[in-house]
């Protein structure tokens, strides 16, 4: 899922040059992408935000305001309740969701999913205890893959989290 802010976040500095966030803003879901085992798109829709957008977050989401203006957007555009709708779909036929970050995922598209139903790879590739580390990071590292270069786009982001899953198993495996 990709996002865009439609109230930005409220920050200041403390005295001792620390950074103070007051209010962490609203963001909604503008694009959501779901690919099969195999890699193959099987859901990519973009969004349209029912309020206005503050911040279309282009650097994280990829997301440009003629993505999600009906009049310029060459993807198709879908209401937050649609999406929801379809998200749900596979939801309740017992889906595997597989990405990386998921929970802020989930509880932005306002959406419960049980735990086990979630192979979080952010969580995977984690010691406890410790920060949590990129997608980008982890794919240049453990699949020597370069991702996000100049644009976020989330089908390679699913697709790179998928593999993550993978070696995931394999490294488990032995």
């Amino acid at each position: 899922a990709e996002f865009v802010a439609t109230e930005s976040e409220k920050a200041s500095l403390s005295a001792g040059g620390q950074r103070i966030v007051s209010d962490d803003g609203r963001q909604v879901l503008a694009r959501i992408s779901l690919i099969d085992e195999k890699g193959e798109v099987l859901l990519d829709d973009y969004v349209r935000p029912s309020e206005p957008v503050v911040d279309y977050l282009t650097r994280f989401s990829g997301l440009t305001p003629e993505d999600l203006d009906p009049s310029t957007s060459t993807h198709p555009l879908i209401t937050n309740r649609a999406a929801h709708l379809k998200l749900r779909y596979f939801l309740d036929k017992g889906c595997i969701f597989v990405g990386h970050g998921l929970q802020k995922d989930f509880e932005t598209a306002n959406l419960f999913v049980p735990p086990e139903q979630i192979r979080d790879t952010v969580e995977l590739w984690r010691f406890p205890g410790q920060r949590k580390i990129s997608l980008r990071f982890l794919a240049g590292f453990l699949l020597e893959r370069k991702i996000q270069d100049e644009i976020h786009d989330s089908i390679e982001d699913a697709k790179t989290a998928l593999d993550l899953y993978k070696y995931y198993m394999e490294v488990k495996e032995k």
